[in-house]
Parts: C-alpha cells; sequence; structure tokens
C-alpha cells in the first residue's frame, strides 16, 4: 500500500467530518494502510462448505469430506470413498451510513454490492489399508472475501450551501490451494495436516465529487490494484471420546502474506465561474507483507440418532499481528501501523453453534446455526459485533450425489465519536451451494 492518498471507509467518514469542524482523525489514521483494514475489518470468514455454513459454520469435530482442508484436515480419515466436491456462493451486501451532530441527523446514505462466484474445489482419496484409514486429499477454496460498499452523502457542508458525495466499492479475495491428509493412529485417534498456498486479488475503487459555495468542484477517481501470495499450515486432531460424541482440536501457523501493490489517483478541480480546469495524476506502488497470528480451534460434535449437533470455538490474538512495508519511505506510515495493532487491536473468541436433523425417507436434513465473530478492535469503534444466523438443506441423490444449499444472514456496525456519532452498518445476505460426488 502506497499510504499516500488511500481514502478508505473511516478516511472518508474523518474527511467528512472535518468539513464540519471536525479534526481527529483517530480511527481513521488505521484504515488509510489498506492491509489492516482487509485482513482485520473487512476480511471475513464465512466458511466454504454448505453442510457447515447451515449449521453455523462448525466443522472442526464433523465435515468429513474436503472441506476438512479448511476446517479441521484430521476429519479426513472419516472418509470412505473417493469424492468430489464443488460450491458456489452469492452475495447480497448492503452498506448504511448515519452521521449525527447535536442531536439531528446529518448524513444518511450507503451502497449495495452483488456478486457470484466459484466457491470451492476439493478430492478426497482414501488408500486402502490393512487397518485404520489413510486419505489425501486436495483443494482449492474461497477462505477471505475482501468485497465492500459504502456510500455518503452529505449536503450544506460547514453551511456553505456545498456537497460532498463519494462511493467506494472493493471486491476481491483470498484463496487456498491446499494439499493435505489424515491417517488413523488409533481406533479413537486421527490426525491431519494441511499445507496452504494463498493467492489473491484486490480491487478498490473511490469516487468522489465535493461542491462549495463558491462554485469549485472537485472530483477524485482512485483506483488501487493489489495482488497477494502468501502460505500457511494447519493441524488437526480428531478423537472419539464415545460412540456418540467427538472432539475436535486445530492449530493454525500464522499466515505470511506478500502483496504488490499498483495505484492511482486522479483529481480534477473545475472553478465554474473562471471556466478553469485544474487536474492531477498521482500513481504509486508499494510492497509490504502481512503476518496474520496463530488460530486455535477447539470443536465438540454429538451425534443423536437422527440429530447432529456441533459447537466450534477459535481463538486468535490479533495483537500480534505483523506489518512491514519492504521500503523505508514509508516507515512512518508502517510505524503508526504498528502502533494500531499493540494499542488498539485486541484477542477476540469467535463461536460456532448448529445443528442438523435427518429425514431419511425423504433424503432431506434440515440444518440451522448461529455464530458470533467479533470485530478484533476495541469496542469504542463497534456499535454491533459481527454475528449471523443460518439455516441449510441437504439432498442425497441416488445415494452418490449430495446437494447443500445454507443461507447466511447478518452484519455488523462501525462507529466513530469523536466528536460527533458516525456510524456504518453492513448487512450481509449469502446463498452457499455445494455439491459431491462419490465414487
Amino acid at each position: 500500500m502506497s499510504g499516500k492518498f488511500r481514502k478508505g471507509t473511516w478516511g472518508l467518514a474523518i474527511s467528512v467530518l472535518a468539513v464540519v469542524t471536525i479534526s481527529t482523525p483517530t480511527f481513521a489514521q488505521v484504515f488509510d494502510t489498506q492491509a489492516l483494514g482487509q485482513e482485520v475489518l473487512w476480511s471475513d470468514f464465512f466458511g466454504v462448505d454448505a453442510r457447515a455454513i447451515g449449521m453455523g459454520n462448525t466443522g472442526l469435530a464433523l465435515g468429513h469430506d474436503g472441506s476438512a482442508l479448511i476446517y479441521n484436515p484430521a476429519n479426513l480419515a472419516s472418509v470412505k470413498r473417493i469424492e468430489l466436491r464443488a460450491g458456489f456462493s452469492h452475495l447480497r451486501l448492503t452498506n448504511e451510513t448515519r452521521l449525527d451532530i447535536g442531536g439531528s441527523e446529518a448524513l444518511s446514505d450507503g451502497s449495495d454490492l452483488s456478486k457470484t462466484r466459484i466457491n470451492a474445489l476439493s478430492l478426497a482419496v482414501p488408500v486402502p489399508t490393512y487397518r485404520g484409514s489413510l486419505v489425501f486429499a486436495f483443494g482449492l477454496h474461497r477462505i477471505n472475501s475482501y468485497d465492500r460498499a459504502f456510500g455518503v452523502t452529505f449536503d450544506d457542508v460547514g453551511g456553505d450551501d456545498g456537497a460532498f458525495r463519494g462511493r467506494e466499492i472493493e471486491t476481491g479475495g483470498l484463496w487456498k490451494w491446499s494439499a493435505g491428509g489424515a491417517v488413523d493412529i488409533s481406533p479413537r485417534l486421527s490426525v491431519g495436516g494441511a499445507l496452504h498456498l494463498l493467492t489473491g486479488k484486490d480491487e478498490y475503487r473511490w469516487d468522489s465529487r465535493n461542491a462549495t459555495e463558491f462554485n469549485l468542484v472537485t472530483t477524485e477517481d482512485q483506483l488501487i490494484e493489489l495482488d497477494y501470495v502468501g502460505v500457511s499450515a494447519l493441524a488437526g486432531v480428531s478423537f472419539n471420546v464415545s460412540p456418540s460424541v467427538s472432539a475436535g482440536l486445530t492449530i493454525e501457523t500464522p499466515t505470511f502474506l506478500s502483496a504488490d501493490e499498483v495505484s492511482t489517483l486522479e483529481t480534477t478541480i473545475d472553478t465554474l465561474t473562471s471556466n478553469f480546469v485544474w487536474y492531477d495524476v498521482e500513481e504509486g506502488f508499494a510492497t509490504y507483507s502481512v503476518t496474520r497470528p496463530f488460530v486455535f480451534g477447539f470443536g465438540m460434535a454429538g451425534s443423536f440418532s437422527r440429530a447432529n449437533i456441533a459447537a466450534d470455538f477459535r481463538y486468535t490474538d490479533w495483537t500480534q499481528m505483523d506489518f512491514d512495508y519492504d521500503s523505508p519511505d514509508f516507515d512512518a506510515a508502517e510505524n503508526a501501523a504498528l502502533r494500531f495493532i499493540q494499542d488498539e487491536l485486541t484477542d477476540v473468541l469467535s463461536i460456532q453453534l448448529g445443528g442438523e436433523y435427518l429425514l431419511p425417507e425423504q433424503g432431506l436434513t434440515l440444518r440451522a446455526g448461529f455464530f458470533r465473530d467479533p470485530l478484533p478492535v476495541d469496542k469504542k469503534y463497534v456499535e454491533k459485533q459481527r454475528q449471523y444466523i443460518t439455516a441449510g438443506l441437504g439432498f442425497l441423490i441416488d445415494r452418490v450425489m449430495t446437494l447443500d444449499l445454507a443461507y447466511v444472514h447478518g452484519g455488523y456496525e462501525l462507529r466513530n465519536d469523536d466528536p460527533g456519532t458516525y456510524n456504518a452498518e453492513y448487512k450481509t445476505r449469502r446463498v452457499f451451494a455445494t455439491f459431491g460426488y462419490r465414487i
């Protein structure tokens, strides 16, 4: 990230507030560094498999298919037949912004985003063994999305009969190319591991128009394009506590990401009264690295007649995140980012809960769940924490094919109270479909 002129949602918020005599850019400075915004706030893990997602995104103790590469590779040991899986997802994101100064709402706007994509591909292959199980798997999964929309309109800026309008769109994501395997080391205990190569792209666009009472119109068109590459690894254990209860434990190593960024900002100032137009283009290039911290997971699942229930817990200490520009030209921005990581980020515990009920005569499974994935920033910046409800259906087709559907609904809300109250609310609706074929 060049760090020179990216607006960003909160950077925009403060720039608008500054026009009305608000000048303290506390939270805004954080997300002038794009990587922090993406890795900490905008990047969310909704899961990769419709069955797990329909059950609240639980997969540490369940998920005995190719998706175990992402949730818990030890569960691969339960795959008994060659299985191919493919998944798709549809996103509908809604943003609403509000600004309240002196008890009156002066700003109300927003923006929407809609995307449909391939979400997952995997192949799990059991190896014949004399005793126990040995399974290898390969997969490609979209594990994070950088999709975001933001809109703001502010009239009568500072009482000068001006108007400001801005639109922000960001699309992209991070993929894991995975290879892993699992083996039974006892009748009740399985271990597994997976290596991940991460690749991704991100495209950020910002367009704004600011008019003042002096017939001066300023427009900005900004484009930032990034390419990511990185590595990580995941180790897991699966243990059958009893015939009806199982447990899963995972440790994900720090994720090492490097990014190449190219950025362009076009600025036009049009003086309507004198027909004078000033035009400028700024271009920038930067490379940086981001290190995500360890992630520890623990899950329990129970099977009771036709029902399965599951609960997962994941712990991440985001204060251990690291950020580094490759060029000393950005030392000041890097130091600010590192200070923010230490001063404002927190550790979080995400909770996933879900269950399913099988109707064997109909070849149908009903699912529902809930998960809470807290934003890892100081609570003073959070109006509503990130949480979602889920629902799903599973179909068994001719004993060799499965179709799983899942729906996710929820969101979160950010705020800044310095000195007015500024809120940005994000609502998410996602649909997932996963097809499985067993040989």
